[in-house]
C-alpha cells in the first residue's frame, strides 16, 4: 500500500531530527569546541577593531563600508559562517556514515536522502547562530554596541543565503558520492572572505578581480543584509540585490536536489554506496 502524504511527510520529519540529533552531539559533545570557535572568531576581530583606531574609519566609510568598523565585520564572519558552516555538514555527515560503513544502512531509509542533509545542516546553522550571537554580544561588550537600528527586512536576504548553500551542500555532496574527498568548505571561505567583501568593501578591490566578486551571490547578500543592519549604501539597488540573491537561493536548491538525486541514482547503479568503508 503506498503511503499517504502525511506519512510521507512524517518520515522525512523524522530523518531530518534524527540527523540533527546525531551531528549536534557529535558537534557539541566537549564544551572547548564551542571556546575554541569563539575565541577564534573574536580574536579575529580585534585587530580589526585596533586598525580603525590606529587609521581612522574615513578611507573606510568612503568606500562603502560605514563608520562601524567592527560590526561591518562581524556581520560578514558571523554569515559566512552560518551559511558555509551547514554546507560542510552536508557533505561531511555522508564522508563519516561512508566512513564508519553506516553509509549503506542510511541509504535504506524510507524517505529523501536529502532529508538527511538537510538534519545535518541545521544542526550546524543552529551551532553557528548560537555562536554568533555570543561572538556579537562580547564584540559589542568589549568594542562597544552599534547605534544602528536594524530592519526586520533583514532576515530576507539571510534566509536566502542560507538557502543558497544548502542547496550548494547537496551539489558538493553529489561531488562527494562520486570522489569521496572534497574540501569545498575550505575552498568556499576563502573565496568568500577574499572576493564577497566579509570584511572589507569590495569596491576597495582592483578591477582585475573585482569582477569576480560582482559574479558571486554571497556578495549580494552581504550587500543587502549591511544595508538593512548598518544603512550602507549598495553596489547595486536594493530590489536588485534581493532578487539576485533570490534567485541563486532558488537555483542552487533545485539544482542540488536533482544533482543529488542523479548522483545517488548512479551510485547506487555502480554499486559504489558505502565503497569506501
Amino acid at each position: 500500500m503506498r503511503p499517504s502524504r502525511v506519512q510521507r511527510v512524517g518520515r522525512v520529519a523524522a530523518v531530518v531530527l534524527a540527523a540533527f540529533a546525531q551531528m549536534w552531539r557529535e558537534h557539541n559533545r566537549f564544551r572547548v569546541v564551542w571556546a575554541a570557535r569563539m575565541v577564534t572568531t573574536f580574536l579575529f576581530l580585534a585587530p580589526i577593531f585596533l586598525m580603525s583606531r590606529a587609521y581612522g574609519s574615513e578611507g573606510f566609510a568612503a568606500s562603502g563600508g560605514g563608520r562601524d568598523f567592527v560590526t561591518f565585520a562581524a556581520v560578514g564572519l558571523v554569515v559566512i559562517g552560518a551559511a558555509t558552516r551547514p554546507m560542510a555538514a552536508t557533505i561531511a555527515y555522508f564522508r563519516n556514515a561512508n566512513r564508519v560503513g553506516l553509509l549503506p544502512a542510511l541509504w535504506t531509509t524510507p524517505a529523501p536522502r536529502w532529508a538527511l542533509g538537510l538534519g545535518a545542516s541545521l544542526a550546524a546553522l543552529t551551532d553557528a547562530v548560537v555562536e554568533g550571537a555570543i561572538v556579537i554580544a562580547l564584540a559589542f561588550l568589549v568594542f562597544g554596541p552599534s547605534t544602528q537600528a536594524v530592519s526586520m527586512l533583514a532576515v530576507i536576504p539571510l534566509l536566502f543565503g542560507l538557502a543558497t548553500f544548502w542547496g550548494l551542500g547537496l551539489v558538493f555532496g553529489s561531488l562527494f558520492l562520486a570522489t569521496r574527498l572534497w574540501a569545498a568548505e575550505a575552498v568556499v571561505s576563502g573565496i568568500l572572505l577574499a572576493l564577497a567583501g566579509t570584511v572589507f568593501p569590495i569596491t576597495i578591490l582592483p578591477w582585475s578581480v573585482r569582477w569576480l566578486s560582482y559574479a558571486l551571490p554571497h556578495t549580494y547578500v552581504l550587500d543587502a543584509l549591511r544595508h538593512l543592519v548598518l544603512g550602507t549604501p549598495t553596489i547595486a539597488p536594493l530590489p536588485v540585490d534581493l532578487a539576485i540573491a533570490g534567485a541563486s537561493a532558488v537555483l542552487a536548491v533545485l539544482g542540488g536536489i536533482v544533482l543529488f538525486r542523479r548522483a545517488e541514482r548512479e551510485a547506487a547503479r555502480r554499486g559504489v554506496i558505502g565503497l569506501y568503508t
